[in-house]
């Protein structure tokens, strides 16, 4: 019997800054150096809610992302064709929802993003809107998948690698969720 295909995350957790700065107006807004630690930061609440418990889901905290995507290039190696990466990390993509869907190419994985995130607040791009960057660790996977996807924290006042910029708790609440939906869609293939 061949194992399942897995559900990867991958999440970039270094950054281009030395020091790092953070802080909270209200229970709303988070003001600081988020690239990407509140991707992380939103992949362990939904790693640590306890509603991700299948045995093919993979997380992976990479490394060099912001220099030779190394640690992207390492996770590639240990991919099988069926499995499905999403990749999650900031965005500066304008948008009124709570997160972020880009390069999601393939009719199959919009279907499949959609079906998983019905009623939340998204937006879905086939390419990269994002205005500050555009090369990430879902290119590094399509070099050998096609079920590959973007999963953006919105952020907002900035260039999100040279600086301090805000996201909404909301958002970083909507991104874990979206991960714990997208793992159980996943299971139902």
């Amino acid at each position: 019997m061949e194992p399942k295909p897995a559900f990867v995350i991958s999440c970039h957790a270094d950054t281009g800054f030395r020091n790092h700065q953070l802080s909270r107006n209200g229970d709303e807004l988070i003001t600081g150096h988020l690239d990407n630690f509140v991707g992380v930061h939103a992949v362990m609440q939904a790693y640590f809610s306890g509603r991700m418990n299948y045995p093919n889901i993979r997380i992976e905290l990479t490394y060099g992302e912001e220099v030779n995507m190394a640690g992207a290039y390492e996770v590639l190696e240990t991919l099988g064709p069926d499995d499905l990466v999403v990749v999650v990390d900031v965005t500066g993509t304008p948008t009124d929802g709570d997160l972020v869907i880009e390069k999601c190419e393939s009719p199959r994985m919009q279907e499949f993003v959609q079906n998983a995130l019905k009623g939340m607040s998204f937006d879905l791009y086939e390419g990269c809107p994002d205005p500050i960057a555009w090369m990430d660790e879902s290119d590094v996977y399509r070099e050998k998948l096609e079920n590959v996807f973007f999963l953006g924290v919105p952020c907002t006042g900035g260039d999100y690698n040279m600086g301090m910029v805000s996201c909404r708790e909301s958002s970083v609440r909507a991104v874990s969720e979206a991960l714990i939906r997208l793992a159980e869609e996943f299971q139902k293939l």
